[in-house]
């Protein structure tokens, strides 16, 4: 009889084509997957855990999630644990796990474990996949998805639903992997590596056809930074946007981590998008609204013509165009009236979703090093405050608990 795997994904949606390779490594090698995506399975031989370490929460969320499938899962089953986490913290992931662990810059480590005939290098990264269980990051099992939902405003649920009713209408290319951008905050480039892989521009326009020809009629880009897309291989997002905007037929474009650094490369062709009402969707995370925040986060950009630019696409955009954002309130040093800027700023564009990060100091970055610490009690004071200075509270999802 067939192993079962069950693969509970807690990772970002940057990881799931990645993963829907695995899933199909798998059952081309004789596994049966399993169809339980809200509790532990009990009949599964292997429960892969995939996971997310953006935050000290999310992480933390991981070795809760392990000790619900040690006590949940069958007698001799095995535990994989994968995702950002491992490479993050790797002593807590050693001491608290101790098990087979792989990475989104180690899946070959997948075939040391399982040691099969085929191995996942042979298998294409698929452009579609199957959004598994409501709001994955946070659902455990059927008594946290009424807890979680209970918990959230009308606005974020119809956002989610939205996001599930699109999900099997979206064709999904994989520009590039990894990011070398070195923001001072962030420990997510260490367990995704330098930005490699960067798909040739003619590669990503057949991609593209391919899913016009299939009948998809909504494309959305996925890079851990896509924005720099293109800077290992001689070209730029600019480039490739342009290339698409001549592309005939009809289409939607859905374009998310967005570091501001390259707006100015794709403005031009992000406009032309705008006017062509072919942009659905545009994610650009600012992580802060104030120039030497900014600064000491390493993300070089200017907010002022930042703030002109998202105005301007905002201006030449159809009225259903939607632009969401991520900050990071708490930084070091931070003062109160530096948050201000940065609540003004999302004010000024009245951004349709504003996805709010604590900060957290993470293992090995610079930021955990800074001057001026806050404490958690502090900063999660910040995240209610920073909620209550912006116009449409409703806009604001808290992820810093």
């Amino acid at each position: 009889m067939a192993k079962k795997v069950q693969i509970i994904i807690k990772s970002c949606d940057r990881r799931v084509l990645e993963l829907e390779q695995v899933k199909n490594w798998l059952v081309a090698n004789g596994y049966k997957l399993s169809n339980n995506h809200y509790s532990v399975d009990k009949t599964a031989d292997i429960i892969i855990l995939t996971t997310c370490g953006v935050t000290q929460m999310h992480e933390d969320f991981t070795f809760r999630m392990l000790d619900r499938i040690n006590a949940g899962k069958k007698p001799g089953a095995e535990v994989i644990l994968g995702g950002c986490v491992p490479e993050i913290n790797p002593e807590r992931t050693e001491r608290e796990f101790g098990g087979p662990t792989f990475s989104p810059r180690s899946y070959e480590k997948l075939d040391q474990i399982f040691n099969m005939d085929r191995k996942l290098c042979e298998f294409e990264r698929p452009n579609l996949y199957k959004m598994e269980g409501l709001y994955r990051s946070d659902v455990g099992n059927t008594l946290d998805t009424v807890k979680y939902v209970a918990g959230l405003n009308f606005r974020s649920i119809l956002r989610g639903l939205r996001l599930r009713a699109t999900n099997r209408k979206t064709f999904y290319i994989q520009i590039h992997e990894g990011c070398s951008m070195g923001c001072t905050y962030c420990a997510i480039q260490k367990a995704i590596g330098p930005l490699r892989n960067s798909k040739p521009v003619d590669e990503v326009i057949s991609e593209f056809r391919e899913g016009l020809e299939k009948g998809y009629g909504h494309f959305r880009l996925i890079g851990d930074c896509a924005g720099s897309y293109g800077r290992d291989i001689g070209t730029n997002l600019g480039e490739l946007l342009g290339r698409i905007s001549e592309i005939g037929e009809p289409f939607t474009l859905e374009l998310t981590d967005i570091n501001p650094v390259f707006l100015k490369v794709i403005f031009e062709p992000v406009k032309t998008l705008c006017r062509q009402k072919r942009l659905s969707n545009l994610y650009i995370p600012i992580q802060s609204g104030n120039d030497r925040v900014l600064g000491l986060m390493h993300r070089r950009y200017d907010v002022a013509e930042t703030r002109r630019m998202l105005l301007e696409l905002k201006e030449a955009a159809p009225k259903d165009f939607r632009i969401g954002t991520s900050v990071i309130v708490g930084f070091p040093s931070e003062s109160e009236e530096e948050m201000r800027d940065t609540a003004d700023f999302c004010n000024d564009m009245a951004f349709d979703w504003i996805f709010c990060h604590g900060f957290s100091p993470r293992p090995g970055t610079p930021a955990a090093d800074l001057p001026d610490q806050l404490s958690e009690e502090e900063v999660t004071a910040r995240v209610e405050e920073f909620r209550e200075m912006i116009n449409d509270k409703n806009s604001v999802v808290l992820d810093f608990k």
